[in-house]
């Protein structure tokens, strides 16, 4: 019985480090604007999308012996002198080259997209991408990042979705106060950022109230 409960655990603790490995590639992808055409599962319904779903490239290439360095080039350099993979399945004609990516966060988005399985992406995953595609959406991304950058040098416009999380997790009027930030905007109170760039946030009144709820509510979870 002990030895079944060890294995359990690791497994917990398992499927625990993929959820954090999905959610982190997930935040890079955002930041790259790589959910401006693409999704990780395909979309429901008659439209015919931008560009593939993750898991359908991860389907087509799983057999391909240098699917991770083919995908990787085709992130960087774009597509519109090869092949095309996809047509008359998406809208778009090629993929554009993502001069804003590197060849290390290249190589990681294509070995992440490889890892997908049609069958097996969990709820955290779905509801992570979507949280984040709805937040690039409404241009939250454009100022806030997910997680704080490495990098000590860099001052961000606006404090990363995280540290958010962690300075109102016991507040009890924290869904209100946000929501509120975000559609009244912030250039009447107080600054409570002093580490990054820009002094207040402006006022979204085009914002839905739906969206902003579960932006907010999504906020506070990470």
């Amino acid at each position: 019985m002990r030895t079944v409960k060890i294995m359990a655990l690791a497994g917990l603790v398992g499927l625990s480090s993929v959820a954090q490995a999905d959610t982190s590639m997930l935040e890079t992808a955002t930041q790259k604007g790589c959910f401006i055409c693409h999704s990780v599962q395909a979309k429901t319904g008659p439209a015919i999308p931008l560009a593939p779903a993750y898991a359908d490239i991860a389907e087509r290439f799983k057999n391909q012996k240098d699917a991770a360095s083919y995908l990787s080039q085709r992130i960087l350099k774009g597509t519109v002198d090869t092949p095309q993979d996809w047509e008359g399945k998406v809208n778009m004609r090629f993929m554009p080259p993502n001069v804003n990516v590197s060849a290390e966060e290249a190589s990681k988005l294509a070995e992440w997209v490889l890892s997908i399985k049609k069958d097996a992406i969990s709820e955290e995953v779905i509801t992570h991408e979507g949280m984040m595609t709805l937040a690039a959406q409404n241009g939250c991304i454009a100022c806030h990042g997910i997680s704080k950058q490495a990098d000590s040098h860099y001052v961000p416009l606006a404090p990363p979705f995280h540290e958010v999380a962690a300075r109102y997790k016991d507040n009890p009027d924290a869904k209100k106060t946000l929501v509120e930030s975000i559609i009244q905007g912030t250039v009447d109170k107080e600054k409570k950022w002093p580490d990054v760039n820009m002094r207040f946030m402006p006022p979204n009144p085009s914002l839905k109230q739906e969206d902003v709820d579960k932006l907010v509510e999504w906020i506070l979870t990470l």
